[in-house]
């Protein structure tokens, strides 16, 4: 994009800057820290913006002002009527674009199948609080290190505790260290240490802030309940708590990280034991709250599966908005706006996944990845058949090579098994096509392999015969 301007509060940008460092590019970029109070001119777009609460603080949405009309994109974003070490949401703001003929209003959707209100974040900060306490042994606390609120509670409670906090995972300290240079982040000096300093501390005066609340297999968490941690040996006494709520699709990775620290003795303490997370996203009230204020005429739910999206559809439809007024959009759809109306067009645009292979950009096709799935999951097996140039007949038997297909204690059976079949797949592939193309003596061969590999191991390797003439 030629490294366009971007505009964004304070913290947004100290995060979005460190990470712009690890790859060198933080002087060809053009940051800009922008006041929330104040509005600036972009050509012919005139912006505000109005404060919203979500689990990162300096959460913003953005008033986007246009010759067109006006539209509202809320950001991710829940009412938090106690938000924690973060403003409050800009309720006489967001109220009073009530008045204002908004043409479109952009909402969260992640929650809007959740009835009820987001828990506030204060109830997990008293939460913690309480776990801390009474905590006889190590407490180890895995978050998102972009959760600052909640880790400032963390850190306040075993401040008064006479615990000493020691950070675990590159993330972690990265984004704890950013918010403490601006502030968003306090701590009083000798409370906050790399895992590397734990040494001989005794076990009740032990915190630790790691990583790998969604499971990931390198994450520090993964690591010590595998007993694979450099520093951290999971014991009998230690208290765990995953605050966070599993991404759907990491459920399994997560409950496998509980197990397997159960397992090792330790007390796991997640949100299915007690509140020890909640989302940064409205739910059902905050959505119905935030149409009712903005007062849109149409509304377009965002951020979300198209299921979420649909059920934030029909909370306007509620409301009183029409169908037509409530437009749930696919990526690639295309909304206009004219005269202050928002409406649908036929028109679509390319908004596809692009593949960056090496220097190649957007040039991997559908079947190269599945290639490279199938590979990764069931390895390669690759059969040799050497023909006599003049008969297509095997001169000897069919050579096979696989990688990542079997195992060394099953390989010598289930090779001599391959080349039987091989032999005798391409046997009959040429007396059934005795003028087929190569092509076809091929697609035979690897859908005889094919069956075979599932049936004897159900397992179904990239399978590439190899046809040599001499």
């Amino acid at each position: 994009l030629g490294f366009p301007p971007i505009f964004s509060a304070k913290l947004s940008i100290g995060l979005v800057k460190k990470r712009l460092e690890e790859f060198g590019l933080e002087n060809r970029a053009k940051l800009h820290v922008i006041d929330p109070s104040k509005s600036f001119q972009l050509g012919h777009f005139h912006v505000d913006w109005f404060r919203v609460n979500h689990s990162i603080p300096d959460g913003l949405g953005i008033v986007l002002r246009t010759p067109a009309g006006v539209i509202v994109h809320t950001g991710d974003f829940k009412f938090d009527y106690t938000p924690v070490f973060q403003q409050p949401a800009d309720y006489a703001k967001i109220a009073a674009l009530g008045s204002q003929g908004i043409a479109a209003l952009f909402s969260d959707s992640t929650n809007a199948l959740k009835p009820g209100n987001t828990m506030s974040e204060k109830k997990i900060g008293e939460t913690l609080d309480e776990i801390i306490k009474k905590a006889k042994g190590r407490i180890i606390i895995a978050a998102f290190s972009s959760l600052i609120g909640r880790i400032q509670q963390i850190i306040n409670s075993a401040h008064y505790y006479d615990r000493k906090v020691f950070l675990s995972g590159r993330s972690m300290a990265d984004t704890i260290s950013i918010a403490q240079q601006l502030q968003f982040i306090k701590a009083p000096p000798g409370l906050l240490h790399p895992i590397t300093k734990i040494g001989k501390t005794k076990d009740e005066n032990v915190l630790i802030l790691t990583t790998g609340a969604q499971g990931e297999s390198m994450s520090a968490l993964t690591r010590m309940a595998l007993g694979d941690h450099s520093q951290i040996l999971i014991k009998k006494d230690d208290t765990i708590v995953i605050s966070a709520s599993p991404i759907p699709g990491n459920e399994r990775s997560v409950y496998t990280v509980i197990n397997n620290l159960v397992r090792l003795g330790a007390r796991v303490i997640f949100n299915q034991v007690m509140d020890v997370h909640t989302s940064g996203h409205a739910q059902r009230e905050d959505l119905k709250l935030m149409i009712n204020l903005v007062k849109p005429r149409v509304l377009v739910p965002i951020h979300g599966e198209i299921f979420m999206r649909q059920g934030h559809a029909e909370i306007g439809r509620a409301l009183g908005m029409s169908e037509n007024n409530t437009i749930v959009l696919e990526n690639g759809d295309v909304l206009e706006i004219v005269n202050g109306e928002a409406r649908r067009t036929s028109e679509r645009v390319t908004a596809n996944y692009i593949m960056i292979d090496g220097k190649g950009v957007g040039d991997v096709g559908a079947q190269i990845i599945m290639d490279r799935q199938i590979m990764s999951e069931n390895g390669v097996l690759a059969v040799l058949f050497t023909l006599d140039a003049k008969t297509k007949k095997l001169i000897r038997d069919p050579e096979v090579i696989s990688r990542g297909f079997i195992y060394m204690k099953e390989s010598e059976e289930i090779i001599k098994e391959t080349v039987t079949v091989s032999r005798k797949a391409y046997e009959e592939a040429m007396a059934k096509m005795p003028n087929g193309k190569r092509g076809e003596i091929k697609a035979y061969i690897r859908g005889s392999l094919d069956r075979f590999s599932h049936r004897k191991i159900e397992r179904n390797p990239l399978v590439l015969p190899i046809l040599i003439e001499v």
